[in-house]
């Protein structure tokens, strides 16, 4: 099923997809970390926190049945995830000139 410490889009029950890296995950529950929602805005998509009275620090549970779809995120978005969960902004790939 999902594997842990990779990132994921998941597509809830309710419809709504977050992307979260994957904790553990059995049958029954999942458990994930920092989960952020994706928001279409004027400028394009936006990443916010799923949750955003939580305390960021902690795991989030969610019943496994509720995850209706998922797949390993595109390596693009995963760039974008990684800055909104941790400030770190990653380089572009390619070579370096100077």
């Amino acid at each position: 099923m999902l594997e842990p410490n990779k990132t994921y889009s998941l597509r809830l029950s309710d419809s709504s997809e977050i992307i979260c890296k994957i904790v553990s995950s059995d049958s029954n529950e999942t458990i994930i970390s920092h989960p952020f929602s994706l928001i279409p805005t004027q400028q394009g998509v936006q990443l916010l926190p799923a949750m955003m009275s939580a305390d960021e620090t902690k795991n989030v549970t969610i019943n496994t049945n509720n995850i209706t779809m998922y797949t390993e995120t595109n390596k693009d978005v995963i760039a974008s995830y990684i800055q909104a969960s941790t400030g770190i902004v990653t380089a572009p790939k390619g070579i370096l000139k100077g």
